[in-house]
């Protein structure tokens, strides 16, 4: 044999070597995919893979939601840099078409929540129409005018009473410790200079939907003219609320004799202020009504006859009472208590800040007036409803210094 047969020989198996490495590398060269092949099974059927990786058996059908004209050997998953070929490329692009779609139902979707949203508020609305709409609130403090008895003129320097009667249309009871009154708008009226304010009494007690009636006394003006006198009520260092009653009043000054004051009063026909003895016994003389230092001195003679009545933890007998004249009237009214044996009281006491009733109330500002003849009187107990003795004495005139 040649000796050059086995160096042939060995040349030819290299180049066949050769040629088997070139034919493994050709095929990713030239844009065919290579097929690993799993290393527990060698022989398993290289295009009957899942697209999870796993295996298919016999007879089970690939994916539906595979595109068209797909390599079944590539993964959903593949990257597109694993398949150079124009199919992938489409195939890819079907699938982020596919993608933006999805977004945009999301974006519907969020659309219809908005309009639910809107819905919802549509829903709050027909819950508006169904029912009745909700009563408007109630103020605490409200006020109407029911009445009022306001003269239309009056002579100058003239005095009239004047009732105003308001309703209660709030929510909040009118007390006087709570500071609820009739006051003068603006806080001026040409007919009440004394006070701004007509108080309510300690046991007044106005409720809502309850009236109540401000009595006062007006003074007209010493000058002619048209007058507005105007009020409403108040809840102080609160508001002012609730109707204004207002009224014009002619004043006019034309010169009319004066009448002449009884020179007694008739206590038939006396307004009381508070409790009518017009028909208690007259048992008791009163002798005498002096002034005496700062005292008013009401002589009578059962100052130590009469019953003895505790009241508020004060022994007392009797009440001075004082008949003044005024609007063409006799009032008749006490301002004070007398204690076993006392006569006298002081002269500053008899004053309508004592009295308390209108016309002649608490904030009237009345007291008497110099060289005024005024008429007095004592009786058991008679400015309450508390009694001791129902007797009086006479009546003695007296005039103020």
């Amino acid at each position: 044999m040649n000796s050059r047969c086995p160096l042939v020989t060995n040349r030819l198996l290299l180049s066949l070597w050769m040629l088997a490495l070139v034919a493994v590398a050709l095929p990713g060269c030239f844009g065919f995919t290579e097929v690993t092949v799993a290393d527990d099974d060698p022989f398993e059927p290289v295009g009957n893979t899942s697209a999870d990786g796993g295996s298919l058996d016999a007879g089970e059908e690939v994916d539906s939601d595979e595109p068209d004209g797909a390599d079944d050997s590539n993964s959903a998953d593949e990257p597109d840099s694993a398949d150079g070929g124009d199919g992938a490329d489409e195939t890819d692009g079907s699938d982020g078409g596919s993608d933006e779609v999805d977004q945009g139902d999301d974006a519907d979707q969020g659309d219809d929540a908005d309009q639910g949203d809107d819905a919802d508020q549509g829903d709050d609305a027909d819950q508006g129409d169904d029912g009745a709409a909700p009563p408007d609130p109630v103020d605490d403090n409200a006020a109407v005018v029911v009445s009022h008895n306001f003269p239309d003129a009056m002579d100058c320097g003239a005095t009239a009473t004047v009732s105003v009667v308001m309703e209660n249309t709030g929510a909040a009871t009118w007390l006087r410790a709570s500071g609820y009154k009739l006051g003068t708008v603006d806080d001026e009226d040409p007919f009440y200079g004394s006070d701004t304010r007509v108080w309510l009494s300690e046991d007044d007690e106005v409720a809502p939907g309850a009236t109540h009636s401000f009595t006062f006394l007006l003074e007209a003006p010493g000058e002619p003219g048209l007058y507005l006198s105007d009020w409403q009520m108040v809840h102080e260092f609160v508001q002012w609320f609730g109707d204004v009653v207002s009224h014009e009043i002619e004043v006019d000054c034309v010169d009319t004799p004066a009448q002449p004051v009884p020179l007694e009063p008739d206590l038939s026909t006396v307004t009381w202020l508070h409790t009518d003895v017009s028909q208690w016994p007259e048992t008791a003389t009163l002798s005498s009504v002096t002034m005496s230092g700062a005292n008013l001195c009401l002589d009578y003679d059962r100052a130590n006859d009469w019953p003895v009545f505790n009241f508020n933890g004060t022994a007392v007998v009797g009440n001075p009472w004082i008949f003044i004249w005024e609007n063409d009237q006799w009032y008749g009214a006490t301002w004070e208590w007398l204690r076993p044996g006392q006569t006298c009281k002081a002269s500053s006491s008899v004053a309508g800040d004592h009295i308390k009733q209108a016309p002649f109330g608490q904030f009237s500002g009345w007291v008497p007036t110099s060289g005024t003849t005024y008429w007095f009187m004592v009786s058991g107990l008679a400015r309450t409803s508390d009694r001791n003795i129902e007797e009086r004495t006479n009546l003695v005139p007296f005039v103020w210094p």
